[in-house]
């Protein structure tokens, strides 16, 4: 018996998401990475892509379980303060900075090989995943460059009910965007130099 591991996700989240490589091998040569021209804001951003995701941490790689459904999410926190007088309405808009991306990935842990079998390896492999406490590095992941997240700290695991299907066992990550501190000094520094010798 053959399974399509990407119907199985779809059906078990309700959700049928577009393949990232595919859409990726018709549309790469209008991008030159990292910019985002020539892709509108609603294809990317909020929708879910299946795509394989690797992450490392201490020269030990992860591979989360057949192609999750990736999406992001980006906010800015704003102060707003109430003005004042009658003849005045709304706020006055303070930005403050833009947070972290936000990525929930969720997938299926599924073993084609052994459907009746619950997929306790790949589970095991999430969890040792969610143990590390620390920014890991995404592997060769073309759609994460895009926005240039490059490094990833996971926030919460869920693994849900598939009442009847003893076999599979989904999944969801909660994970947020991590940027390397010593490297954003380094590019203040490196800008900081650039401006000093057009200045």
């Amino acid at each position: 018996m053959e399974f399509d591991i990407r119907k199985l996700t779809a059906q078990a989240f309700s959700y049928v998401g577009p393949a990232f490589p595919a859409w990726w091998a018709k549309n790469k040569t209008l991008l030159v990475l990292p910019s985002l021209n020539g892709i509108g804001a609603g294809l990317l951003m909020g929708k879910p892509y299946f795509q394989t995701l690797k992450v490392s941490y201490k020269g030990q790689q992860f591979v989360f379980p057949n192609e999750p459904l990736i999406s992001l999410g980006l906010t800015k926190t704003i102060v707003e303060t109430a003005t004042v007088g009658k003849d005045r309405r709304g706020t006055v808009k303070e930005y403050i900075n833009t947070e972290d991306y936000t990525l929930n990935i969720r997938g299926l842990c599924f073993n084609p090989e052994t459907p009746e079998l619950y997929p306790s390896e790949q589970v095991l492999e999430l969890s040792r995943m969610f143990e590390i406490n620390d920014s890991m590095e995404v592997i060769g992941s073309s759609f994460l460059e895009l926005f240039q997240i490059r490094n990833l700290v996971f926030k919460s695991l869920e693994l849900e009910d598939m009442a009847g299907m003893q076999g599979m066992q989904k999944y969801t990550v909660t994970a947020v965007s991590d940027q390397d501190f010593y490297a954003d000094l380094a590019e203040k520094e490196n800008n900081g130099s650039l401006l000093e010798k057009l200045g």
